[in-house]
This record gives structure tokens, C-alpha cells and sequence, in this order.
């Protein structure tokens, strides 16, 4: 009996978490072609669809945008956190930088271009950095002391202070050194 019960609680989970997938699928691509017809209207020209992928690897990054290979990728955990924020926020924000690099061709990522797009075509924030709770990734990092506080670094910054960067407290302007 137990192993029925068990595979009926299995399947359901299986169920649920591919009906979550396809929500997201469907409701991140929509989104997709919502913000490439504002921005089609907006400049007054057509704009090839990305490729899109959609991950659930531990990541601090909600979205990204890939220009050579025009691809979008975007975060599966973050978008469960916040549904409507990351369809309302990091769609458009990643959209925008393919919308930026069709038009004005190679500029800053975040730039005044950019900026534009995301205020005027897309009526949000050009926010550049997302508040999603990073608490599920647990991801490593390393104690970092200057003359204030004490600071975490990600494995990336260690390393890169490993092999001779130098970091500064944008507090009291001291550099950080390994507790």
C-alpha cells in the first residue's frame, strides 16, 4: 500500500512543479513579446525574437541578456518569489538591453540608451540591480574587514583578490582585507 501512496505523492509533485514550469514558460514569453511590440511601436521597426532560456541554477543573476547570441535567460526561482514584479521589472529590464543594442548598437549596458527604453517604451524604473531574497542560493563567500565593518565577499572577488585585485569599503574608502 505504502508504495502506491508514495508514487500518487510523487507524481502529484511532479504534476505541480510541471504545471509551475509551464506557467512560467508561457507567462515569461508573453511577456517577451508584450515588451518587443511596445518597443516595435515606440521606434517604428521590427525586432527578431530571442531565444529564450529558462533555468533553475543557483545564480544571484534574475535575468540576462546575451547580445551576440540574442538570447535571453531568466531565473526560475526569482520569478517564484515575485511573479508579477519579475514579469512587470526583469523582463522588460533584459528585453530592453537587446532593444538597446538593436537601435543604438554597442553602448553602455546601463547607459542613457537603455535608460530611455526602460522610462519611456517600457514605463518602468531603470533600476539596475534586482531585491530578490538571495537566501535559497547559500552560496560561499568570505569574511572581509576595513576600518567600519565587515563585509562578504562571493567566491568570484576572493579569487580575484587572491590573485592581486584590491577592493575598497565604499563606506570609509579603506580596503578590505581577509578576516
Amino acid at each position: 500500500m505504502k508504495p502506491k501512496a508514495y508514487n500518487r505523492r510523487l507524481s502529484f509533485r511532479l504534476f505541480y512543479w510541471l504545471s509551475l514550469r509551464i506557467q512560467f514558460v508561457q507567462q515569461i514569453t508573453h511577456q517577451v513579446e508584450q515588451c518587443f511590440r511596445l518597443a516595435e511601436s515606440y521606434f517604428k521597426q521590427s525586432f527578431k525574437r530571442p531565444e529564450l532560456v529558462l533555468s533553475s541554477r543557483k545564480s544571484k543573476v534574475a535575468g540576462s541578456a546575451n547580445l551576440s547570441q540574442w538570447r535571453l535567460r531568466f531565473n526560475a526561482h526569482f520569478y517564484q518569489q515575485q511573479p508579477e514584479h519579475f514579469l512587470a521589472q526583469t523582463v522588460p529590464h533584459e528585453v530592453a538591453h537587446l532593444v538597446c543594442h538593436a537601435v543604438y548598437g554597442r553602448v553602455k549596458p546601463h547607459g542613457v540608451e537603455w535608460q530611455q527604453i526602460m522610462q519611456q517604451v517600457f514605463n518602468c524604473p531603470a533600476a539596475t540591480t534586482h531585491n530578490y531574497s538571495l537566501e535559497h542560493l547559500q552560496l560561499s563567500s568570505f569574511e572581509y574587514r576595513c576600518a567600519c565593518q565587515v563585509h562578504q565577499l562571493s567566491v568570484r572577488r576572493h579569487n580575484k583578490v587572491l590573485k592581486g585585485a584590491a577592493y575598497k569599503c565604499r563606506n570609509c574608502q579603506q580596503p578590505l582585507f581577509q578576516c
